[in-house]
């Protein structure tokens, strides 16, 4: 199966031989019909400015094609040389990417290893920054890559995202107070429940959070609330754009990415208000074996 990218590379490829051929063409004709009007005009003309006419339609005509024949074939190359690029640059990420992901993998495993046996406030913050180097590394390859991967929509199950995810907030008591089946990326859910996780950890220093389910007709809604400090901002703000760098306050890279995933997933996410704590709503579409 070609990806995204590919296509869109082809497509890149085809309309500068295409846009390259119509214009070369096009003043070829151009230049080979306006001499032939001019031989028209033999018996008209003296032959002095009949030569003049000649070599001026010659000359300009000759100059035109070649500039449009150079630009052309610079455009050509210059795409070439792009793409090729592109794909260097993609190949060198994907292998990088994946060794760094490897070494955090044995980093985190590894710690936790050294938490069960040696209980402590310093192995758990350990821990923490561990978990908060990983998420910032997923977050940072899913906006890098950007619209280049493919989300594969498939039906999930919320109770084995959530237990899976446990495991990286040993701090925080999550509830899912009902199961279901959402159509979604499995990993970008995934990433999308882990930024709001490490938002209420972070920087709400929230101990609680709930997962409410609710399907409603083709839709599945979710809810993720805490029982932290909350956000005194604009809410409206949220997730619209990356803000300004504060420290250890982030610059909300996570829910940023995570409206984002969630447009590419033909899902939605609100920010309504509540009384204390945090809370976000995810729209997903429910899966299809809820739908009937």
């Amino acid at each position: 199966m070609k990806t995204p990218q590919l296509s869109a590379e082809r497509w890149k490829q085809a309309l500068s031989l295409f846009w390259f051929l119509f214009t070369i063409s096009l003043v070829i004709w151009w230049w080979v019909f306006a001499l032939q009007q001019l031989d028209l005009l033999t018996g008209v003309l003296n032959q002095h400015k009949f030569e003049s006419l000649q070599r001026m339609l010659f000359w300009e005509g000759a100059v035109l094609v070649s500039a449009v024949f150079l630009g052309g074939l610079t455009l050509l190359v210059l795409t070439n040389r792009e793409l090729a690029r592109n794909r260097r640059l993609r190949s060198f990420f994907s292998n990088f990417t994946h060794d760094l992901k490897t070494s955090i993998t044995r980093l985190r495993l590894r710690t936790e290893v050294l938490a069960e046996k040696m209980e402590g406030t310093e192995f758990e913050k350990l821990m923490m920054e561990v978990n908060r180097l990983d998420l910032q590394l997923e977050n940072s390859l899913w906006i890098a890559r950007g619209q280049e991967d493919r989300l594969l929509p498939q039906n999930v199950k919320l109770s084995q995202v959530i237990g899976a995810l446990r495991v990286e907030w040993p701090e925080l008591e999550i509830k899912l107070l009902q199961d279901a089946t959402v159509s979604a990326d499995l990993q970008a859910l995934k990433s999308i429940l882990r930024n709001l996780l490490q938002n209420s950890s972070l920087h709400g220093a929230a101990t609680c959070v709930d997962v409410a389910v609710k399907i409603e007709k083709r839709s599945a809604s979710i809810v993720v609330s805490d029982n932290g400090s909350g956000y005194s901002g604009d809410r409206t703000q949220l997730g619209l754009n990356l803000l300004k760098s504060r420290s250890e306050k982030g610059n909300g890279l996570g829910l940023y990415l995570t409206k984002d995933l969630l447009n590419r997933m033909n899902g939605k996410i609100h920010f309504p208000e509540t009384d204390k704590g945090f809370s976000v709503q995810l729209l997903l579409p429910a899966a299809e074996a809820q739908n009937a």
